[in-house]
């Protein structure tokens, strides 16, 4: 089992945020002074944590966050994404690591088969680990890979609105994260194999946020799914945010919400 590269910062009590599919800790280094010590681990194959071929489904990311958190003591959990899907697996299997936990539009159900198959994030899915392996293949830098990220529909665009707009530090920091990413990650998310573990039936003791975006905007976290965790597990709370696409904490119009609702959980 790899041991988790992590960037630290702050002072306090520990928080833990994780990144998700393709992306790094970095994703989360515009975060201001939270009044805790802020861990961003790197998950496996990602950022500057090792590669481990053939080991990228939510069993071995949940293992590497397990033994983070017993290094680090029980924290508040927020997770994107996959770091989402890791996040509530962990309060479901290790409820004495967790204290509280916010998920950020996470695809709970994806690892379903029917779900799977109507997921619109595959295709894009494949379009990165190409794009990922012929960049690292090429060599290309990391400006010119920030330049061509800035350039496509969800770059910085003014044209378009500010809501659906990611901020320029975001931009980079995918670049870094493409650059430094095993391209097999990605082979699991298109099988389907990845978050077909996923438990979504079993209890959470810890309480639970889940800032979903927009469904306009391609949802990880859609109306269905959030009617369906309702019934199941009636106490997660559940905030859709109007405008908001799948990485809400990308958005500069978004981050002052995002903070807001992860600082409410972390005293719980």
């Amino acid at each position: 089992m790899p041991t988790l590269h992590a960037e630290r910062s702050g002072d306090g009590d520990p928080v833990v945020f994780l990144h998700g599919a393709a992306g790094s800790s970095r994703t989360y280094g515009w975060l201001p002074d939270l009044g805790r010590a802020v861990i961003r681990p790197d998950l496996r194959g990602h950022g500057r944590s090792p590669r481990a071929p053939g080991a990228y489904v939510l069993g071995d990311y949940v293992d590497d966050v397990v033994a983070l958190l017993r290094e680090v003591g029980p924290a508040p959990v927020v997770g994107h994404s996959l770091g989402g899907v890791v996040a509530w697996t962990i309060a479901q299997r290790h409820p004495g690591l967790v204290t509280s936990v916010v998920l950020e539009d996470p695809p709970l159900y994806m690892g379903e088969p029917d779900e799977h198959a109507r997921n619109p994030a595959v295709p894009h899915f494949v379009a990165l680990r190409a794009t990922a392996a012929g960049w690292q293949a090429d060599g290309t830098g990391h400006a010119e890979a920030t330049a061509h990220l800035a350039a496509q529909p969800y770059g910085p665009d003014p044209s378009r609105a500010t809501a659906d707009v990611s901020a320029e530090d975001a931009i980079a920091a995918r670049a870094y994260a493409l650059l430094h990413l095993d391209p097999g990650v990605i082979s699991p998310l298109v099988d389907g194999t990845a978050l077909a573990l996923t438990d979504v039936e079993a209890p959470v003791e810890a309480p639970v946020l889940v800032i979903a975006a927009d469904e306009a905007l391609g949802a990880g976290f859609p109306t269905a799914h959030q009617e369906r965790l309702a019934i199941t597990h009636p106490q997660v709370e559940v905030r859709r945010i109007t405008g908001a696409g799948h990485s809400i904490h990308d958005e500069s119009a978004h981050r002052t919400a995002y903070l807001r609702a992860v600082a409410e959980r972390l005293d719980c």
